[in-house]
C-alpha cells in the first residue's frame, strides 16, 4: 500500500506541472469555498520516535482499506495562500499477521476496526502560483496542506479491552489537484497523511510492539513514543460562494466624425491651371484596435476598424501606414516585446488579406515601455486602465 500511495502521489504532482503554464485570462479573486468528498482509508503503521530505534517501523497486521468522508470550508486570502476547517471521518480495519498468538498479557490478538474523527485547521497552499510570477485562477493546479488536528479515537472492535483517551493531537500533511469544472464548482482529488499522537490505531495497547512467545521482536522501541499514522485518499466536489467579477467590456473608441464640406460659390470660369498634388484626405488620420489580455487575435470591433482602413488605402494607392503596437506593463519586458510583435503581425495579416501590399507598412513592436497612462511597472490599475495599453495604432501617411 505504501507503495501505491508514492505512486498516486507521484502522478498527481507530475499532471500538476504538465499544466503549470494553463491559465485563465480572469483575474485572480478572494472567495469563500465549501467541499464534500468521500474516499477509502488504512493504516500504516506506528513510528518509533525513541532515541534508540528513532523513526523505525512497526506493524503487526495487514490492513485493509476502510470507507472514509469528509467536508471543509476555506477561505482564500491571496493567489497563493488559503485557510480550511476540516472534518474528515474515517474507519480502518485489519488482521493480525501470521505467527503473532499473544501479547505479554496474555490476551490473542484480533483482527481490529477503528474509527477515527479528525477536526482540522489547515493551511493551503497553491503551489503552482507560489513558483510562477503570474498569479492566476487556473483552470488546474496543485496544492499542498500542512495544518493541526484532535482526533478522537474510537476502537470499534478492540484487540485489548483498556479505555483508550479521546482526541489526541495530529499533524495532517496532504497534496492533490483541483479541476475548475466552471466558475463555481471544481473537481478535487488528494490524498492526506496524519500522524496521530496516540499507539491504539490498531487496538493493540503496544501500537504493535510487544514480547511474542518470550521474544522481544523490537529491542530498543519504547511503546510511550511509538506514533501511529494513517492515509485518506479522496475525492469531490468543491463549490466556491458568491459571483466572480465580471469582466469589464473592452474599450472602443468611437470613429471621429469626419467633417462636412461647407457650401462654395460656383467658381467663375478660369484658364485651366497646371495639375497639382492633392493630398488625399485620409492622411493624419490614426486607426486603433485594441487586445485582450496576454490576446494578439482580433476582436469584431477591431476588424471593423481595419476594414474601414483597408479601404482608404485601396482608394488612396498612393499612401502608407505607419504601425505601432504596444502591451501593458504586466508580466516581463522580454515577453511583452514578442507579444507585441505578434499583434503588429495580427494586423497586418488582416490587411494583406484585404489586398493591401505589406511593403506599404512600417511595423514597429514597443513592448511596456510606452504606456499611455500611469500604468507602469508596479502601479496598481484597474482592467479598464490596464486595457488602453493593449493597442496597435496605425497612421495614415504619404
Amino acid at each position: 500500500m505504501k507503495k501505491l500511495s508514492l505512486v498516486v502521489a507521484f502522478l498527481l504532482v507530475s499532471y500538476a506541472l504538465i499544466f503549470a503554464q494553463d491559465k485563465s485570462d480572469k483575474l485572480p479573486y478572494n472567495r469563500w469555498e465549501i467541499g464534500v468528498n468521500a474516499g477509502v482509508a488504512n493504516y500504516l503503521g506506528a513510528t518509533s520516535f525513541s532515541k534508540d530505534a528513532s523513526l523505525k517501523h512497526v506493524n503487526d497486521f495487514n490492513n485493509d482499506l476502510g470507507f472514509g468522508y469528509g467536508f471543509f470550508v476555506k477561505k482564500n486570502f491571496t493567489h497563493v495562500f488559503a485557510l480550511e476547517g476540516a472534518y474528515n471521518g474515517n474507519t480502518i480495519t485489519g488482521s493480525p499477521k501470521a505467527g503473532l498468538p499473544l501479547t505479554t498479557s496474555g490476551n490473542t490478538y484480533k483482527p481490529y476496526k477503528t474509527g477515527i474523527s479528525e477536526l482540522a485547521l489547515n493551511t493551503v497552499w497553491n503551489m503552482n502560483n507560489l513558483f510562477s510570477s503570474n498569479k492566476f485562477d487556473r483552470k488546474v493546479y496543485w496544492y499542498m496542506k500542512l495544518g493541526a488536528a484532535g482526533t478522537n479515537v474510537n476502537n470499534i472492535q478492540y484487540s485489548e479491552g483498556s479505555e483508550m483517551k479521546p482526541w489526541r493531537f495530529t499533524i495532517p500533511v496532504g497534496t492533490g489537484l483541483a479541476f475548475r469544472l466552471t466558475d463555481n464548482v471544481k473537481l478535487d482529488i488528494g490524498t492526506q497523511w496524519s500522524l496521530v499522537n496516540s499507539n491504539r490505531l490498531d487496538g493493540v495497547n503496544q501500537g504493535g510492539h510487544g514480547i511474542v512467545l518470550g521474544v522481544d521482536r523490537y529491542p530498543g522501541y519504547a511503546i510511550a513514543q511509538l506514533r501511529d499514522q494513517y492515509l485518506y485518499t479522496h475525492a469531490g466536489l468543491t463549490f466556491v460562494l458568491g459571483k466572480k467579477p465580471e469582466k469589464p467590456a473592452p474599450i472602443v473608441e468611437a470613429p471621429k466624425p469626419q467633417p462636412k464640406p461647407e457650401p462654395k460659390p460656383e467658381p467663375k470660369p478660369v484658364p485651366p491651371a497646371p495639375p497639382k498634388h492633392v493630398t488625399p484626405a485620409c492622411v493624419g488620420q490614426i486607426f486603433k484596435v485594441y487586445f485582450g489580455f496576454d490576446k494578439w487575435d482580433l476582436r469584431p470591433e477591431a476588424k471593423a476598424e481595419l476594414d474601414r482602413l483597408a479601404k482608404d488605402m485601396q482608394e488612396n494607392p498612393s499612401v502608407n501606414l505607419e504601425m505601432k503596437s504596444y502591451a501593458d506593463s504586466r508580466g516581463p519586458a522580454s515577453y511583452n516585446m514578442k507579444l507585441t510583435e505578434k499583434r503588429g503581425k495580427s494586423v497586418l495579416d488582416y490587411l494583406t488579406a484585404k489586398g493591401i501590399s505589406a511593403s506599404r507598412v512600417n511595423a514597429q513592436a514597443f513592448g511596456d515601455t510606452q504606456p499611455i497612462n500611469r500604468c507602469k511597472k508596479g502601479v496598481k490599475c484597474t482592467e479598464a486602465e490596464f486595457q488602453l495599453n493593449r493597442r496597435t495604432e496605425t497612421l495614415v501617411i504619404e
